[in-house]
């Protein structure tokens, strides 16, 4: 990589990483305001329709992430006809995408109550019909004009640029928000600036990327070939698109269903910690995506599988660390931020960090995965998923309740994708059993278990409020650290990590 390109990696990580924790921040703020002015059941209402909108978006069937890697080559080679023919056929599907929504969406409308559980509440000063049109119509509108332009950004290695935009576009909308809700306390108004807000972001992300990259502006056209490749390319990420779907938005349509939108509320507090924790995991995983990428095409398969080896035990200390964080500051966490009336059993917090010590583990494995573009070599695997999850889902939620949504995508997660993705990757890839993997799970498995059975038992004699916090987050500081340093300078793997990445500790 040259050393220009490596400068823009690492700013687009450092930008990325930024907008992240700030995107992240800003809705933790919304959700105490609304929850404070205008109650927790419009909280619900939100996640109910965002669900119900993200489900019906799959209709884009991962067509940006295959016109974005087919826009690689000829930007870097300066073909600019076929790129300004990319996005023109870009623009065409993303219209059809939007018209697509919209007409489903309405098909959907004079059934909306269906998805809100039967004998339970929900804000009766709100025309429930009127809120989910214009959440549908936003979501028809960020198709409908211009988005397509932001794949140039991605293609062009200006995710910096791009992050920048959307941090605007972020402190605005919610910015207004907290506005509207402390000055008239009015949930139309508040929603209403949504649609606002996407349409005033999409015409000025299209200003300013034509006047950055002129040479795409106007139309163009593809031959057929290059149109089938895309096509193909699309059918391999259709089942991914499908899973990350069912995994994000499915568990909040069946919680609204069975349990009502209170319900859904309380536990997307707790969610939105979890997806916080894990966003910002990702983000900072991008530091590694381009050196997995590079070294994947330019290394030997035993140096690959040295890398993957050294990230994955840096992974089992960063995720360890979490874990221990999950499992002492939730409780008073929630407590503290939304009140004791929404703090849910002690059941929910110990399923969420099981479910995200499964998913930080698979992080490891799934960013070679997705490095080496696998998409196609596993083409069942998220099918199968998608139909277990759902299945088990419903099924564990009408006898469980709520446990029953996080053990489920728990199980699909551990039985079946990390599972089938270890054996896939390690023969194609690195020509080997997964068995080694299976060992290092384990090795994990032990250290994080360590760790949250002392950080559990010691959280179990310290208070609630900002002193039981603190102290909760010292002593998990403690355990960990002084686990992390045993780690890193009295094992050969942790000397041969710090050899790896010498930069790092010594920041």
């Amino acid at each position: 990589m040259s050393i220009g390109r490596t400068k823009r990696s690492l700013l687009n990580i450092g930008v990325s990483i930024a907008n992240r924790m700030l995107v992240t921040l800003l809705p933790f703020a919304i959700r105490s305001i609304m929850i404070y002015t205008i109650g927790i059941e419009y909280l619900g209402l939100d996640s109910l329709f965002t669900s119900i909108l993200s489900m019906l978006s799959l209709s884009e069937l991962g067509f940006s992430s295959a016109i974005v890697y087919s826009m690689y080559a000829p930007i870097a080679t300066g073909d600019d006809d076929k790129v300004r023919g990319l996005l023109t056929f870009y623009k065409h599907v993303y219209r059809i995408v939007g018209i697509s929504i919209l007409a489903v969406g309405l098909i959907i409308l004079p059934n909306i109550k269906w998805f809100i559980a039967e004998g339970t509440t929900y804000p009766s000063d709100v025309n429930i019909y009127f809120v989910y049109l214009v959440f549908l119509v936003n979501t028809s509108l960020s198709y409908l004009l211009y988005s397509y332009k932001s794949s140039v950004l991605i293609a062009a290695m200006r995710n910096d640029l791009d992050s920048i935009i959307e941090t605007v576009r972020s402190v605005l909308a919610h910015a207004l928000q907290i506005v509207v809700l402390l000055l008239f306390k009015q949930y139309y108004m508040y929603i209403l600036v949504i649609p606002v807000i996407t349409v005033l972001n999409n015409i000025a992300r299209a200003i300013i990327i034509d006047k950055k990259f002129p040479q795409f502006k106007g139309n163009g056209t593809l031959t057929k070939d290059d149109k089938k490749e895309i096509m193909t390319r699309v059918g391999a990420l259709i089942g991914n698109k499908l899973g990350g779907a069912v995994f994000t938005s499915v568990d909040s349509i069946v919680i609204s269903k069975y349990l009502g939108v209170v319900v859904l509320a309380q536990y997307t507090n707790y969610f939105s910690i979890f997806s916080a924790v894990f966003a910002i995991e990702t983000a900072a995983y991008g530091a590694f995506q381009s050196v997995v990428g590079n070294s994947l095409v330019a290394n030997s398969k035993e140096n690959n599988y040295a890398l993957f080896k050294d990230l994955f035990f840096m992974n089992t200390i960063l995720t360890f660390f979490c874990v221990c964080c999950f499992t002492s500051l939730y409780q008073p966490f929630i407590a503290i931020w939304v009140g004791n009336d929404n703090v849910l059993g002690i059941e929910i917090p110990l399923l969420l960090t099981l479910y995200f010590f499964v998913k930080s583990t698979r992080k490891t494995l799934f960013t070679f995965y997705e490095a080496a573009g696998m998409w196609r070599s596993d083409f069942l695997k998220p099918y199968v998923s998608v139909i277990v999850n759902l299945t088990v889902n419903i099924l564990l939620v009408r006898i469980i309740g709520l446990p029953g949504v996080i053990i489920s995508s728990i199980l699909a997660l551990a039985l079946i994708e990390m599972p089938w993705e270890s054996v896939v990757f390690f023969k194609q890839c690195f020509n080997k059993k997964p068995l080694e993997y299976a060992r290092m799970i384990i090795k994990s498995v032990i250290l994080c278990g360590a760790c949250f059975g002392v950080t559990f038992f010691v959280s179990r004699f310290l208070p609630y409020g900002i002193l039981g916090l603190v102290l909760r987050l010292i002593t998990v500081l403690i355990v960990c650290s002084v686990l992390a340093v045993f780690m890193l300078f009295r094992t050969k793997e942790g000397r041969r990590v710090i050899n790896r990445f010498p930069g790092i500790f010594k920041r």
